[in-house]
């Protein structure tokens, strides 16, 4: 096994977001102020409000009729209303050009420093089939040796399918990987049913007290894996490896 392990990132949540400054003057064109940041962290508070619910209950929380750009629009106060409109223009402009194309610049930095620290990279993301050319668009693509999208490859996270599928293309074991993104009972536990490590993105600090290993973003990962790369057996990296739904929720 290499001393490194191969890095498998989720792409939306974790190097992707969806634009907060189309959302921030979406909201301001319909008489309501809301600072563009306040988009970047709802998103997490809603993820974590999700995996509450998972964590409790078990299972998936009964679906809701409303496009996620509406949701975060009623989380950052829009009232219902107001909040639909702007989620009907959000989502109409989503269809022609997916909202989820808004990088940070430590996103491309800490690419870099894991580039040239020698650490070979793909994506696994749930998405629409587009986020390869997100990734080109943004300039990112050139990081990646695989990009394996769900509506390419026909099943999505938490199916462990998807990461025995680019484990297989890429002759890894799982063991030799690590995978990296934001939805706890998405992405860590479809990659623990398929024996792969991971790591878990909490940038509002909710998840303390949860099992499994938590960093604040992307910018923390290249000093996490110094220590893991070292000390592998210290690292709670398969909390949810046993974890089950209720049957018939998945």
């Amino acid at each position: 096994m290499s001393a490194k392990p191969y890095l498998l990132l989720d792409a939306g949540g974790t190097l992707l977001f969806i634009d907060q400054v189309y959302l921030s003057q979406t909201a301001q064109a319909l008489g309501f102020q809301v600072e563009a940041a306040r988009f970047y962290e709802e998103h997490f508070r809603i993820m974590h409000w999700l995996d509450a619910y998972i964590r409790d209950h078990r299972q998936f929380p009964p679906r809701v009729n409303k496009p996620y750009p509406q949701i975060l629009f009623e989380s950052v106060g829009l009232p219902e209303e107001a909040a639909a409109q702007a989620g009907q223009a959000a989502e109409a402009a989503h269809k022609e050009k997916n909202l989820w194309t808004f990088t940070l610049p430590w996103v491309a930095e800490t690419l870099d420093c894991l580039s040239a620290e020698g650490y070979r990279m793909s994506i696994i993301s749930n998405s629409d089939g587009r986020v390869e050319q997100q990734l080109l668009d943004l300039g990112l693509r050139g990081y990646f040796e695989r990009v394996y999208d769900s509506k390419v490859v026909g099943t999505q996270k938490p199916d462990p399918r998807i990461f025995h599928l680019a484990l297989a293309d890429l002759g890894l074991r799982p063991e030799e990987a690590v995978y990296v993104g934001d939805a706890f009972y998405i992405d860590i536990w479809g990659a623990n049913r398929a024996g792969v490590p991971a790591v878990h993105l909490d940038p509002l600090g909710l998840y303390v007290g949860w099992p499994g290993e938590h960093i604040q973003d992307v910018r923390q990962l290249p000093g996490w894996l110094q220590g893991y790369v070292q000390a592998r057996q210290g690292y709670d990296v398969l909390p949810l490896r046993d974890f089950a739904m209720l049957p018939g929720d998945e």
